[in-house]
């Protein structure tokens, strides 16, 4: 087993002795869940899309929700689905957004039921290295 494996076997099974340990759900750490702050959807290879990180899978998929506002308060991306990415177009799916930031809400429940809402704002940046 390579050296990443072994560090991610450690890592998952750290987290599930915490969690089948503690009466505390594993997803009120918002570590554990983790929403990007910025992203680059430049076709480099880095950072081309903006999506939710849930790396222990701990949402429960049928309760999932994040919304990208523009700064004048219009939805320009909606999912449903955990998996589903921002790649920094507007609503129509084609017309590209611009560069600067944009604010995001997300809710999601974990399996155990607890309830999360979490905003904040994502940089998009269209520049090129």
């Amino acid at each position: 087993m390579n050296k990443y494996k072994t560090v991610l076997f450690i890592a998952v099974i750290t987290l599930l002795i915490y969690a089948c340990s503690k009466t505390e759900d594993p997803i009120n750490n918002d570590n554990n869940v983790i929403i990007p702050t910025w992203f680059s959807p430049n076709n480099d290879g880095i950072k081309d899309e903006w999506k939710v990180e849930d790396p222990f899978n701990l949402i429960d998929i049928s309760q999932f929700s994040a919304k990208i506002y523009d700064t004048a308060h219009k939805l320009v991306f909606l999912a449903v689905d955990k998996t589903k990415p921002w790649l920094g177009n507007k609503s129509d799916s084609v017309t590209p957004c611009d560069t600067g930031s944009y604010y995001y809400a997300v809710q999601y429940r974990s399996w155990t039921g607890i309830s999360r809402f979490r905003a904040g704002t994502v940089f998009l940046s269209r520049k090129k290295p």
